[in-house]
């Protein structure tokens, strides 16, 4: 999958407002009334999100999963994780509750968030990623199909401020062969939290590990992966897109690639080996 331009249905939900008081009323309007809109009934889906400090990317992110095409319901669990910026009053504002979950760590944000779901399948995303409004019924349906215990999808890059979109397209395509690579025997190391679907009892008798280290997602794969096959979703309705800071901070992105190839290099005997 090579993806040099953003589509429409991303682009639509960029803001660009860099405070709350800079978001319109009508704004805050238009997303709860859409996320209002929404099929009622209890959930079949719970879409998990959590959120640190993040005030300036979660209207794109609330935005995007109010315009959610579903023809079952869905509930929205947004876990604020001891912001302290406005990211919770946005969230309110939106028409959504967020749980405040005060251990700080990603695990147990996302425990937290599971413990309050209520749908037969989880969702797992992050504050910080606009997704298409396919992305809920393409990552459920090999679920529901029987074609996997668990999905999990691939995601792209929004182009920080005064880059293009090309450059980000060309490191995706090369780490998208690392992660087809890692699917092979070992498909839990290719599992992101960004998008990332799951059955909800399995996943509430394994739990998230309660640390802050960015590895409760891979964690939760690992232990899901003994029940049922890990399906890979790659199909553009499913492509989460992310804000680009994990590779911007490395300064561009050549430097990014060459500080993560050996790495990859060190790693390739792991994902062909069996799983213990």
């Amino acid at each position: 999958m090579f993806l040099p331009v953003i589509p429409k249905n991303i682009r639509i939900h960029r803001s660009g407002y860099p405070s709350a008081d800079q978001i319109p009323a009508e704004v805050f309007d238009r997303i709860r009334a859409r996320f209002a809109a929404m099929p009622a009934g209890e959930p079949l889906v719970s879409v998990n999100i959590i959120a640190w400090n993040e005030e300036r990317n979660i209207l794109q992110n609330l935005s995007s999963l109010s315009s959610m095409a579903c023809s079952f319901p869905v509930e929205f669990i947004y876990v604020d994780n001891n912001s302290i910026d406005r990211t919770s009053e946005i969230i309110r504002r939106c028409g959504i509750t967020p749980v405040a979950e005060t251990r700080q760590g990603y695990g147990f944000a996302r425990q937290a968030a599971l413990e309050h779901s209520k749908g037969k399948y989880v969702i797992t995303g992050d504050s910080d990623t606009i997704y298409p409004p396919t992305w809920i019924e393409t990552m459920v349906k090999p679920l529901r199909e029987g074609k996997g215990f668990a999905s999990y999808g691939t995601y792209s890059f929004l182009p920080g401020e005064g880059r293009g979109r090309l450059g980000y397209a060309v490191y995706e395509f090369f780490r998208n062969i690392i992660h087809s690579l890692r699917t092979i025997n070992r498909p839990e190391l290719a599992v992101g939290g960004v998008n990332f679907c799951f059955p909800r009892e399995a996943a509430l008798q394994i739990g998230f590990i309660r640390s802050d280290a960015r590895m409760e997602d891979g964690k939760m794969a690992f232990a899901l992966s003994k029940e049922g096959k890990l399906y890979r979703v790659y199909n553009r309705k499913a492509v989460a897109w992310t804000v680009s800071r994990s590779v911007d901070r490395d300064g561009s992105l050549l430097m990014a690639m060459i500080r993560r190839i050996p790495k990859q290099l060190k790693w390739l005997k792991l994902y062909f080996s069996k799983k213990s």
